[in-house]
């Protein structure tokens, strides 16, 4: 983290990676039984990892992209990047709020042979998205801005504070479900 409350590159990849990483080996560790079980049609682990998948991929589409095509695609922000304590808080008032995933982001189910493949396939995107994260300097993380579902415009490093925290959120959800087996 530097000195004022921002966290700096380097430290958003490694935090993406463990956090992404712990989640993945906990879902391996499932039994089938447990990968699939439902507590009051809540989202299974396989459902879990799956919009994890969904919400990634997008933002690894749009890191591929040159620059100056974010840039046209979506502008550049007129204000400077919040820190990570602020956006959490942001984005947990909107979920109190009633703020939900859009259709696009919601998960099909997912069968218990398909646990290798999804928690496979999330690895991969995190590592192409880790690497994609390389190609933009700070200043470029503060100045390109994204669309979140929730929060509207947000700065690329706001948009990666949200994948940290976003893996965070459903790890604790599907362990609290299944808690209730």
């Amino acid at each position: 983290m530097t000195n004022n409350g921002y966290i700096n590159k380097r430290t958003i990849i490694d935090a993406i990676t463990k956090s992404y990483d712990s989640f993945v080996s906990y879902v391996n560790g499932l039994t089938l039984e447990e990968f699939a079980f439902v507590y009051q049609q809540k989202w299974t682990a396989g459902q879990q990892v799956q919009h994890l998948i969904l919400s990634v991929k997008p933002l690894v589409k749009i890191l591929s992209m040159d620059k100056p095509v974010i840039e046209q695609m979506f502008g550049l922000s007129a204000k400077p990047s919040v820190t990570y304590d602020v956006l959490i808080n942001n984005i947990n008032e909107k979920l109190q709020q009633g703020g939900k995933a859009p259709d696009r982001f919601l998960p099909e189910a997912i069968l218990p042979e398909q646990k290798n493949e999804v928690c496979e396939t999330l690895t991969k995107l995190i590592q192409e998205l880790n690497v994609l994260i390389q190609n933009f300097t700070e200043e470029e993380l503060d100045t390109l801005v994204l669309p979140h579902p929730l929060l509207g415009k947000i700065t690329m490093r706001e948009m990666l504070y949200v994948t940290i925290d976003h893996v965070e959120h459903h790890h604790v959800l599907t362990r609290e479900n299944l808690t209730k087996r």
